[in-house]
């Protein structure tokens, strides 16, 4: 039965994320520099590299299921950083005397591309022109929920409960 809650939280986690967390009360969009500074091109919040999305893991006991994240910056995100954007904070290069090499939006706006299968998304996207700095200040995280709560769940949790009571019922005889 356990096994059966952590997979349900994880598929919730999986379908919260391909909706940019619709499911959570949807995320705040990305900043143009943050579009402008991606490696990967991709105009969905928290899926650059889809890293974040697939460290969560589902495990369970005899006792309980849980469904998480060994990643460190994942709390940041279900929570948001300490006072959330109105609570800037530094950002340093790791070598003293060094620089930070980012791109800062120059240009905004919106692709569409045409899948394979021919439906046609438009993402948003940033050009941005390379810049270098001693330091920076970084706005802060908004809080993305990436979690379920347990609302979110009850009801198809207490579906699993009574069909598999059933399945325990047939099997006994």
């Amino acid at each position: 039965l356990h096994a059966r809650y952590a997979i349900i939280a994880s598929q919730w986690i999986d379908r919260n994320f391909q909706s940019q967390g619709a499911l959570a009360g949807g995320w705040k969009p990305l900043r143009p520099n943050t579009l402008a500074s991606r490696r990967m091109g991709s105009g969905r919040i928290l899926q650059n590299n889809r890293f974040l999305q697939a460290s969560f893991t589902p495990k369970w006991s005899d006792e309980e299921a849980i469904v998480g994240s060994p990643v460190f910056y994942a709390l940041f995100h279900e929570k948001g950083t300490k006072g959330g954007p109105e609570n800037p904070y530094p950002i340093r290069p790791k070598k003293p005397g060094g620089f930070l090499r980012f791109k800062v939006a120059t240009r905004f706006g919106a692709r569409t591309l045409t899948l394979k299968s021919g439906k046609k998304i438009t993402l948003p996207f940033a050009e941005g022109k390379e810049v270098f700095a001693r330091e920076v200040m970084h706005p802060g995280l908004p809080q993305r929920r990436l979690l379920p709560r347990e609302q979110d769940l009850l009801p198809q949790l207490l579906r699993t409960t009574l069909n598999y009571l059933r399945e325990q019922e047939r099997r006994a005889g």
